[in-house]
C-alpha cells in the first residue's frame, strides 16, 4: 500500500500529522526522514540516489518566511531573493541556471501534482498557487536524478509541498499572528476520523496587512481554505483521497526603487566592474527599508482596451489569484506485487496582475525640454489634426495633478526637480488545467535483485488567456507619491493646446499583449528502483519522453497590422485645452491576430545509485550516492507567445529555432545520520543548453539598397536586405552543497543547523551576435556617416543575480529548565551582476541578513512565538539596473532602479493545539 501512495508523491503513507514542538521533541535526524518526492516508493532520505532537501513543519516555523520564495532560499542551491517583491511573484533561481525571473526551472507541486502545468506563466508565477499555512506539514525539493523523469519542466528542481491529512486521532489548531506592518493573520485546521475507514482534514488562513512597504492602503488581503477526505479499506489495499483547495487572495507587488550614485568613474567593464555599495547609494526620496513606489494617489489609472473602451487599472488589487483546485487520488494493491495508482487534478480561475514598475528617474526640466521639442514637431506637421494647436506655446511645465484647477497653470504647484518614471501594468490571466498521472508498478525478484518497476503515463491539458497593458507616466519620488502632469504653456503661464499627459499618464499603452492558447502535453516514463545486497545498494534508472502541442492566437502590440491608435473621445474638440495627447498615440494589442500550431518533444533519462557504507559507527549511518541525469524543459509561454517582433514584416511569421532546453547533471555525495549529527554533501557539475534565440533584425551592411547606396551609410537607404543572427546560450557550473544539523552531546538543547553552497556558474554562447548598430563619423565633419555592427556575447559571463557563495546558519537553543527556545539565522549571498552583458558591467555587493526569534511553550497546548526579520535593518539590493552613461542626470550623477531588501519587521504569534 505504501508503495502506490509514494509513487503519487502523496504524504498519505509517510506523514505523521502531529506537528512537533521544538521545546519538547527531539530535533534532528534529518537524513532519517521518509521522502515521497522523486521516488517510486517511500524512501529514507539517507537512501536517496539523488540530491534532496527537506523542510519540516518545525523548520518552516523557525524560518518565519513571509512568502514562498523567502522560504525556498533556505534550501541549498536556491536563491529566493529575500521575498523582495512581496509575498508572491518573486524570482527563484537554482544552481546558477540563467533565467529572466520567476520559477522557470523550478516547478512547485502540491502533493506531487502541479497546481498549474507551466511554472513560469507571464503575470501568473507558480507561487500564486503556493501559500504555506498550518495545513503544510513539510516541503521536499529534488534536484537532478529522477526529478526530471517523474515531473514536467523539472530541469533545475522540483519542489513538493505536502498537505496535512486526517488520522484516527481528532486534533486541531489555531494560530493568531500579528505583525508590525499592520499584519493580522489567522491560521486554523481541524482533522480526525469520520468512521473506521474515513478521515478528514480542513484548514487554511486569512490575513490582512498594509504591507512591509506600506503603500497607504491594505496591501494584502485574503487567503485560502483546503480540505481533504481520505478513505482506506479494511485490508489496506485500497486508498482514495479527494481534495478541494480554494484560493481568494490579494498581495501587493513591490518593484524597483529609484536611486543615484555619484559619478566617480566610468561604467564598468568585464575586467573592472562598477560596484554598487549600499553606503554609496543616494536615496532620492523613497526609504529603502519600508518605502513603497506606489501610494493611494498613484494607484489608479485610466487605460484602454484594444477597442478603445475604458480599462481601469487599480493597483490596490495587487496580485489577485482566484482559483479552485480539485484533486482525486487512488491507489489499489492487487497482490503478487502489482499496484496501480492515479492522480487527477482540475484547476480553474484567474489571476489579476496590477502593479507599478519603475524605470530610471528623470529630471523634470529635461523631460519638459523633450516634450517641448515633441509638440513643436506636432505643431509643424501639416498632416496632423493637431497642426497649429501649440502656436503660442513657449515651453512645457510639469505640475502636481492635484493642484491643477483650470487652464491657469500659474496657480498649480510645480513638480520637483526629479520625477519617478512610472510604468503602471495591468494584466489578467484566465487559466484552466486538467492533469492526470497514472502509474502501474510491479515488485519482483530477478537475478538476485529486487526490482520495483514503475510505468507511468502523464497528460496535462491547460489553457492560458492573457490580456496586458504597460503604460507610462510620472510622479514625484516620495513615500507618498503624487501624480505629475505636463502641459504646454504660453508666456503668461496659461495652458496652450491639449495637455501632454492626463491623470499622471503620458501614454496609456506603450505595449500590450493579447493571447488565447491551448496546450496539451503527454509523457510516458519508466522508473526501475533496484535493491541489492540486502538493501544496502539501491539503483534507480529511469527514462521519460514528453511532447507538447500548442494552438495559439496572439495579438502583440508590435505585430504587423498594429498601429498607434487615436482614442480621442467623441465630442472632444481636437487641439483644445480639454483635449490630451495621452489618448492620441496608444499602442494596444489590436493588430491582425497571429495563428499558430506548434509541436515539440524531448527525451530524457537518469541513472543513480546509493550504497549504505555503515549502519552502526561513531558517525551513525553513512551512505554515498552518485547520479547522472539528462533532462529537458519544453517551451513555455514566454517562448511561443512572447515571440518578439515578427521576422517577416508582411505576414507576421516569427522564425524560431530549437526551443527545447537540455541539462546534463552529474552529482556525487554522501550523507550521515546519528543522534547528534546529520550531514549531507553534494558535489555537482551542470552542462545546460538554453533555447535557440534570434538576434534583432538589422540591415545587411555588406549590401546595397535603393540607388545602389551602401546599406552601411547614414541614413540607411530603402530596400536594404536584412540579417538576423541565431544563437544558443548555455551554462557550465561546478559546485558543492553542504547541509548540516549538529546537536552536540555536551550541550543538550543546542542545535547548529545550516547550509553552504559554493558554485562557479559560467555562461557560454554558440556565437557572437550582431545586436545593434553603432554610428560613426569617418570623415571628421562631426556628422555620423556610417554604421557598423555592435557585436555581443555572454561567453564567460556569470548569469545575472547569481551568487557564487551562499550560506545559511540557523542555530537554536532549548533550555532544559525553561520551556523556551531561542533561535537565530544568518543568510549570506555574495555579490551579483546586474546583467549578463559584457558592457556596463555592474555588481551589486554581497549582503548578510540576520533574523532572530523565540518560542515559549506556555503549556502543552499553547505556544508563543516572537520573530524578527532583518534585525540590523541591513541595506542592500537583490537586483537592479546597470550603471551606464545613458542613465545620468545633467550633473553627471548616475541613476537607476534597484530592489532593496525589506527592512526590519517583527511579528508575534500565539498557537493553540488540541
Amino acid at each position: 500500500m505504501a508503495l502506490a501512495i509514494g509513487m503519487l508523491g502523496s504524504p498519505l503513507a509517510a506523514q505523521d500529522s502531529e506537528e512537533p514542538s521544538a521545546t519538547t521533541d527531539e530535533v534532528g535526524e534529518d537524513n532519517e526522514v521518509i521522502i515521497v518526492t522523486g521516488v517510486a516508493q517511500n524512501t529514507k532520505k539517507l537512501d536517496a540516489t539523488f540530491s534532496i532537501n527537506t523542510l519540516s513543519a518545525e523548520d518552516i516555523k523557525l524560518i518565519g518566511a513571509n512568502g514562498t520564495a523567502e522560504l525556498l532560499q533556505n534550501l541549498p542551491g536556491f536563491t529566493g531573493e529575500g521575498g523582495t517583491a512581496g509575498e508572491t511573484h518573486n524570482n527563484v533561481l537554482v544552481r546558477g541556471l540563467p533565467q529572466a525571473g520567476g520559477f522557470r526551472y523550478v516547478p512547485n507541486l502540491l502533493d506531487g501534482l502541479p497546481a498549474y502545468e507551466e511554472p513560469e506563466a507571464p503575470f501568473m508565477n507558480n507561487d500564486v498557487f503556493i501559500k504555506d499555512d498550518i495545513m503544510t506539514v513539510s516541503v521536499e525539493a529534488v534536484k537532478g536524478g529522477p526529478g526530471g523523469i517523474l515531473y514536467s519542466n523539472a530541469l533545475g528542481a522540483a519542489v513538493n509541498y505536502i498537505t496535512r491529512t486526517g488520522t484516527d486521532e481528532f486534533e486541531g489548531g489555531y494560530r493568531l499572528e500579528l505583525g508590525d506592518w499592520g499584519h493580522v493573520r489567522n491560521d486554523a485546521f481541524i482533522s480526525g476520523p469520520i468512521n473506521d475507514n474515513l478521515t478528514f482534514a480542513i484548514g487554511g488562513f486569512y490575513r490582512l496587512s498594509d504591507g512591509i512597504r506600506d503603500p497607504g492602503y491594505t496591501g494584502n488581503k485574503g487567503g485560502q481554505i483546503r480540505g481533504n477526505l481520505k478513505y482506506e479499506s479494511d485490508d489496506g489495499r485500497t486508498e482514495v483521497l479527494v481534495q478541494a483547495h480554494v484560493i481568494r487572495d490579494k498581495t501587493i507587488f513591490y518593484q524597483n526603487i529609484p536611486f543615484a550614485v555619484a559619478n566617480t568613474r566610468g561604467p564598468g567593464t568585464a575586467s573592472d566592474p562598477f560596484r554598487i555599495r549600499p553606503d554609496d547609494v543616494i536615496n532620492l526620496g523613497i526609504d529603502f527599508s519600508d518605502g513603497a513606489n506606489v501610494s493611494p494617489q498613484t494607484s489608479s489609472y485610466n487605460l484602454f482596451n484594444p477597442d478603445g473602451s475604458a480599462l481601469d487599472l487599480n493597483i490596490r488589487d495587487g496580485i489577485n489569484p482566484e482559483f479552485d483546485i480539485f484533486t482525486a487520488k487512488l491507489s489499489q494493491e492487487f497482490g503478487d506485487g502489482w499496484e496501480v495508482s492515479a492522480g487527477l487534478r482540475y484547476t480553474a480561475g484567474f489571476n489579476g496582475f496590477n502593479a507599478m514598475f519603475s524605470d530610471p528617474p528623470v529630471e523634470s526640466d529635461v523631460l519638459e525640454a523633450q516634450q517641448f521639442a515633441r509638440i513643436q514637431g506636432i505643431n509643424t506637421d501639416m498632416g496632423s489634426a493637431l497642426f497649429g494647436a501649440y502656436d503660442n506655446a513657449v515651453g512645457v511645465v510639469s505640475v502636481f495633478t492635484d493642484t491643477v484647477t483650470g487652464t491657469d497653470l500659474t496657480t498649480a504647484q510645480a513638480a520637483p526637480a526629479l520625477l519617478k518614471h512610472d510604468i503602471p501594468v495591468y494584466g489578467r490571466v484566465d487559466a484552466e488545467n486538467f492533469t492526470a498521472d497514472v502509474r502501474l508498478s510491479k515488485e519482483f525478484e530477478f537475478g538476485g535483485m529486487v526490482h520495483n518497476l514503475t510505468l507511468g503515463g502523464y497528460t496535462s491539458y491547460y489553457t492560458y488567456d492573457v490580456e496586458s497593458v504597460f503604460a507610462s507616466g510620472y510622479s514625484d519620488i516620495s513615500g507618498n507619491s503624487r501624480l505629475v502632469d505636463l502641459y504646454a504653456v504660453d508666456a503668461a503661464g496659461q495652458q496652450v493646446g491639449p495637455s501632454i499627459s492626463r491623470g499622471g499618464i503620458e501614454q496609456p499603452a506603450i505595449f500590450g499583449l493579447g493571447a488565447d492558447s491551448e496546450q496539451t502535453t503527454r509523457a510516458f516514463y519508466l522508473l526501475d528502483s533496484i535493491s541489492m545486497f540486502d538493501g544496502r545498494l539501491t539503483i534507480d534508472a529511469g527514462i521519460r519522453w514528453q511532447d507538447l502541442e500548442v494552438d495559439r492566437i496572439t495579438t502583440n502590440s508590435f505585430d504587423p497590422g498594429n498601429t498607434s491608435e487615436d482614442f480621442t473621445p467623441s465630442g472632444t474638440v481636437v487641439g483644445s485645452t480639454s483635449d490630451t495627447l495621452s489618448d492620441n498615440f496608444v499602442n494596444v494589442p489590436d493588430g491582425v491576430p497571429q495563428f499558430a500550431s506548434e509541436e515539440y518533444d524531448a527525451f530524457g533519462w537518469s541513472l543513480g545509485a546509493n550504497y549504505r557504507l555503515l549502519d552502526d559507527s561513531p558517525l551513525g549511518e553513512v551512505a554515498v550516492y552518485a547520479t547522472y541525469a539528462d533532462s529537458f524543459r519544453l517551451p513555455g509561454f514566454e517562448d511561443f507567445i512572447f515571440g518578439g517582433p515578427a521576422t517577416n514584416a508582411s505576414t507576421g511569421e516569427i522564425a524560431r529555432g530549437d526551443l527545447v532546453e537540455d541539462i546534463k547533471q552529474y552529482e556525487a555525495g554522501f550523507r550521515t545520520s546519528s543522534s547528534t549529527l546529520d550531514l549531507s554533501a553534494a558535489f555537482f557539475y551542470i552542462d545546460f543548453t538554453a533555447k535557440e534565440q534570434l538576434g534583432p533584425t538589422l540591415p545587411d551592411l555588406a549590401a546595397n539598397g535603393a540607388g545602389g547606396a551602401s546599406c552601411a551609410t547614414i541614413p540607411t537607404p530603402a530596400n536594404c536586405p536584412v540579417v538576423r543572427d541565431s544563437f544558443r546560450r548555455g551554462l557550465e557550473n561546478y559546485g558543492v552543497e553542504l547541509e548540516v544539523s549538529w546537536r552536540p552531546a555536551f550541550a543538550p538543547g543546542l542545535n547548529l543547523a545550516g547550509s553552504l553552497t559554493l558554485q562557479d556558474p559560467e555562461a557560454n554562447q554558440t556565437n557572437e551576435i550582431r545586436s545593434g548598430l553603432l554610428a560613426s563619423d569617418t570623415n571628421g565633419d562631426m556628422v555620423n556617416d556610417t554604421n557598423s555592427y555592435i557585436v555581443s556575447s555572454t561567453e564567460g559571463r556569470r548569469p545575472r543575480r547569481t551568487s557564487t557563495t551562499m550560506w545559511n546558519f540557523r542555530p537554536s537553543y532549548t533550555f532544559e529548565a525553561l520551556p523556551v527556545t531561542l533561535y537565530g539565522q544568518a543568510l549570506y549571498f555574495s555579490d551579483r551582476f546586474a546583467s549578463d552583458d559584457a558592457t556596463n558591467v555592474t555588481i551589486y555587493e554581497a549582503y548578510t541578513q540576520f533574523n532572530l526569534g523565540a518560542l515559549v511553550d506556555v503549556n502543552d497546548s499553547l505556544q508563543l512565538q516572537v520573530h524578527v526579520n532583518n534585525v540590523t535593518n541591513s541595506d542592500s539590493f537583490t537586483e537592479g539596473s546597470s550603471i551606464n552613461s545613458g542613465l545620468q542626470f545633467t550633473d553627471g550623477t548616475y541613476t537607476g532602479v534597484a530592489r532593496p531588501l525589506l527592512g526590519r519587521n517583527a511579528k508575534v504569534s500565539l498557537s493553540y493545539r488540541f
